[in-house]
């Protein structure tokens, strides 16, 4: 059976020259100001995609991605020394949008469908988030090994099934997420806000690495025993922890987080899962 595999590509966007990260800042800069109700110059398929934003999130102040519509943009294999990857982004008042160097995480097949992007500025540069999709061949669940996927307490995941030894993940999660909550208190002691904030995207961006880490292991393992996946129902889970202290540390560890990057990479492989209820 055929399914459709969807994921997002993240890529940094390399040493544009000053004109183009002139006109690519202006873009995204009126893209918050259309967001906020202004009147501003932005390529016009993109401001649509803002003002269906602005319906959303109903005047709230934060920055938010500049959104491109899938048919403005254009994903292209140079292969020149500065980059592999170039990206056409439509900008307001330039002919056909500027081409920017970009370097993804992982190497995009040429193949797959390129769809809605969105661009972000961090202290580090700016990235784009791709989205691409790809039909596979997903196959029958009949006569194949099963890979037993329990999400718990102590270890994010623990992975058992036919002719396979078990196997735990993901403990040095539990860690993280201890650490950062006593250094938020800590930090709440002072009314340090901003601070709190700052390590708020430090740690989830530390206990992301875990999850894409833990994931990719799961499904390499399914790949290479030819196994179909199988994963708990996350409902109820945190009702079993035990203990105040357990509960708040069980309360906020990302197993939702965890069960959607499982799905995706292994659709991606073109590998079965299924989730039964606990």
């Amino acid at each position: 059976m055929r399914k459709l595999a969807v994921k997002t590509v993240k890529a940094r966007i390399l040493s544009p020259t000053k004109r183009k990260e002139a006109l690519l800042k202006a873009e995204f800069e009126a893209f918050q100001r259309v967001l906020r109700g202004g009147e501003e110059e932005l390529y016009s398929a993109t401001r649509q995609q803002a003002e269906r934003l602005r319906k959303r999130i109903n005047g709230r102040k934060a920055f938010y991605p500049l959104v491109l519509r899938r048919d403005t943009i254009k994903l292209s294999r140079k292969n020149t020394k500065l980059a592999r990857y170039w990206l056409r982004v439509p900008v307001f008042g330039i002919r056909g949008g500027i081409w920017l160097p970009v370097r993804p995480h992982c190497e995009i097949p040429e193949d797959v469908s390129i769809g809605e992007t969105k661009i972000v500025r961090k202290k580090r540069g700016w990235f784009a988030y791709i989205t691409i999709s790809q039909e596979v061949e997903v196959p029958e669940p009949q006569g194949r090994p099963l890979l037993a996927v329990d999400l718990g307490e102590k270890y994010l995941a623990v992975v058992c099934g036919d002719g396979i030894s078990p196997k735990f993940y993901g403990k040095e999660a539990r860690g993280i997420r201890r650490h950062y909550a006593w250094l938020r208190r800590r930090l709440g002691k002072r009314k340090l806000l901003k601070v709190i904030r700052r390590i708020g995207r430090t740690e989830r961006r530390k206990i992301d690495a875990v999850l894409h880490r833990v994931s990719r292991r799961i499904v390499d393992e399914a790949k290479a025993k030819g196994a179909a996946i199988v994963l708990g129902e996350l409902k109820g889970i945190r009702k079993k922890a035990k203990g105040k202290r357990m509960n708040r540390i069980v309360s906020f560890m990302p197993y939702y987080r965890l069960s959607f990057f499982i799905q995706y990479k292994a659709l991606w492989e073109g590998e079965l899962i299924a989730k039964i209820s606990r």
